[in-house]
């Protein structure tokens, strides 16, 4: 009786600590980015995990997104306008970003991006008047830190003028430890 007791004990020890460690493992390198489609944003504000810079909300359920009820917009006539979400990456490693975006046919200075944990531009892309929604893309190498933010913004031309932003994404690259 003792030993199949230890037998079973010992199985089951070893097991937790497999799945243990495969879960851990896969943590790694899952996707950082939260509420990426904005279907958790409840009220026309942005709230946490985004951050507003300058003048931007959430349209509820208005028709406006690109998939799902809710997207984000920025709108103003003059200034930087953006949102933003920090994110932890694992240092060193291969990362692409994805937003659909669609503009005012005045927007001629839209930038798509990450920054780093002081704000200092890492990889952006630049964009222009987005009739329609389009998907961005930035690829990126992280450096040693692990702290870094994604944002989506334009510099208002002097008239109103507006984005809207919907279904962001991040994705590490296959140097990535979960998927070796």
């Amino acid at each position: 009786m003792k030993f199949q007791a230890h037998c079973s004990i010992a199985f089951l020890t070893g097991l937790l600590g497999w799945n243990l460690a495969a879960t851990s493992a896969q943590a790694m390198c899952a996707n950082p980015l939260k509420d990426s489609r904005f279907e958790e944003q409840k009220i026309g504000r942005i709230l946490p995990p985004w951050v507003a810079e300058g003048r931007a909300g959430i349209d509820i359920n208005q028709g406006y997104s690109y998939e799902g009820r809710n997207n984000a917009w920025l709108r103003n006539t003059s200034g930087w306008n953006a949102l933003r979400q920090k994110v932890r990456l694992v240092p060193n490693r291969n990362y692409v970003i994805r937003a659909y975006v669609r503009t005012s046919g005045n927007v001629q200075d839209g930038y798509f991006g990450v920054r780093h944990g002081n704000q200092a531009v890492l990889a952006e892309v630049k964009f222009g008047p987005q009739a329609q929604y389009k998907q961005l893309t930035v690829r990126f190498r992280t450096g040693d830190a692990t702290e870094y933010n994604i944002f989506a913004g334009f510099w208002a031309p002097g008239a109103d003028a507006w984005v809207q932003v919907d279904n962001l994404s991040l994705e590490g690259s296959s140097d990535c430890p979960d998927t070796e």
